[in-house]
């Protein structure tokens, strides 16, 4: 139990140990960047300490217990954030095909390619940076390949190529805008073909992952108590966490292939 508090320590001291760069900002009291602060850190560096402390007191199969519960906690709250994160790609892609829709609907009434920036900028922001440039005269192509690195903007980058060469050889840029649009139109049907195959898949992939709960649940109601047994003995703490993992293992493989799936498109 000592090593385990040990670690816990340990971990807290990390958690709450001030970045260097945050050191270095404050020293030459440079501007701040989009972080963690410090004090962010110290609430989770003090609850990591106090529950090693607390952790450091239970018996060997409790010990088993917590950290398998903490474990599937972890997994689930990286696993729900890349759905937002995959949900929000998903999102800024139609977006981007709907600005590049929008903008080749305006040059094709005469509008100048500047002014189409800066009247579809308010509703999409990534159009923000590209807007502010040819506003200032700016680099409009590298402001949109800039923002072609976020996920799902990826069609801002074809966008940047396009608008380069209509402003080097004076080409017109609705007609690349008119196949952009139709290329993006026909991506989106693939995309919603995928996610129309991979989505049983990972509705499967939970479904199993949450059939143990119910076999507990079963066990209960015939009179046994599988609870107390796996969470009061060794041998079934030690059941709990093999079972806990290869149920995220599963999860986290069905997700991966259904993403490599997804990107593949």
């Amino acid at each position: 139990m000592t090593i385990a508090a040990a670690l816990f320590t340990v971990l807290a001291a990390l958690l709450a140990r001030p970045h260097g760069g945050w050191l270095v900002r404050e020293r030459f009291d440079l501007p701040r960047q989009r972080s963690l602060r410090p004090r962010a850190l110290v609430i989770p560096g003090v609850g990591v300490a106090v529950l090693g402390v607390v952790v450091a007191g239970l018996p060997p199969a409790r010990l088993i217990v917590v950290l398998t519960v903490g474990a599937v906690g972890l997994f689930a709250l990286r696993q729900a954030r890349a759905e937002h994160v995959r949900r929000h790609a998903q999102a800024r892609r139609t977006a981007v095909a709907e600005a590049v829709g929008l903008m080749a609907a305006e040059l094709r009434a005469g509008v100048l390619p500047q002014r189409a920036l800066a009247g579809l900028a308010p509703d999409f922001p990534f159009l923000a940076p590209a807007s502010r440039a040819a506003g200032l005269g700016g680099d409009v192509p590298a402001a949109l390949r800039s923002e072609s690195a976020l996920s799902g903007a990826e069609q801002l980058a074809d966008l940047a190529s396009a608008w380069f060469v209509a402003e080097r050889s004076g080409a017109p840029l609705v007609r690349v805008l008119d196949r952009l649009e139709l290329a993006a139109r026909d991506d989106r049907e693939i995309e919603r073909e995928v996610q129309a195959g991979v989505a049983p898949a990972r509705a499967t992939g939970r479904l199993m992952a949450v059939l143990p709960l119910v076999g507990l649940l079963l066990g209960s109601g015939m009179g046994a108590d599988p609870v107390h047994l796996l969470t009061s003995t060794v041998p079934g703490a030690l059941c709990l966490a093999a079972g806990s993992a290869c149920a995220c293992a599963g999860v986290g493989w069905v997700n991966r292939i259904a993403a490599a799936g997804e990107r593949s498109t």
